[in-house]
């Protein structure tokens, strides 16, 4: 519950900001996808995601996440975005059951990506490369590595400085102990729905 409430009150407070920066004149009138521009944007979303240990593939297990992400375009079209990935909280998560010890999930990507400008100026669809570092620590044990995957979908301007992102995600998360031969971690199928706000 606590987990919701935080992650409620870090979207109220970014709609409130975008909504403040375009109202307020700060941010000029840009066309989104433009030399310049800075794009905040959230996603939530739904996600299935399989373990892998020791190369074996375990069953499916299925949550709701929210991952922030911020970009910047720095030529038309072509855009690098710092995100956490499917954290629930951003770049780091808390996992407390009721018996046992907590678990701690830090993961940090790095995203390039291209949006696909249009003959419609509202609508824009993008491919995104992503490659990342995670690592989870549970009391003593501390696993980690170098993930990657990638995401397709389509950004629609729905009002000025507002668009809705429709996407397709698919993450290849490492988490493997020192030492470890063969990769050991998640698989990621998400579909989700997000919004950002540009400037």
């Amino acid at each position: 519950m606590k987990t919701q409430n935080f992650s409620l009150a870090i979207l109220t407070f970014a709609a409130l900001s975008l909504f403040t920066i375009s109202s307020s004149g700060i941010a000029q009138d840009r066309q989104f996808a433009a030399k310049g521009v800075t794009e905040i944007s959230g996603t939530v979303s739904y996600s299935s995601f399989t373990s892998v240990s020791r190369g074996e593939t375990g069953d499916a297990i299925s949550i709701f996440t929210l991952a922030p992400q911020i970009g910047y375009f720095i030529t038309d079209g072509f855009e690098l975005s710092l995100g956490t990935g499917v954290s629930l909280i951003p770049g780091f998560s808390v996992i407390s059951p009721e018996d046992g010890e907590s678990t701690s999930l830090l993961q940090l990507f790095l995203a390039p990506s291209y949006n696909i400008k249009t003959n419609d100026a509202k609508l824009y669809p993008f491919l995104e490369a992503q490659l990342g570092y995670t690592s989870l620590s549970s009391g003593d044990d501390t696993n980690s590595g170098f993930s990657y995957g990638g995401r397709a979908g389509l950004k629609i301007a729905v009002v000025e400085h507002f668009l809705v992102n429709l996407s397709v995600q698919y993450l290849l998360i490492t988490l493997n102990e020192s030492g470890a031969t063969e990769r050991n971690g998640f698989n990621y199928l998400t579909v989700g729905v997000g919004i950002s706000g540009y400037f």
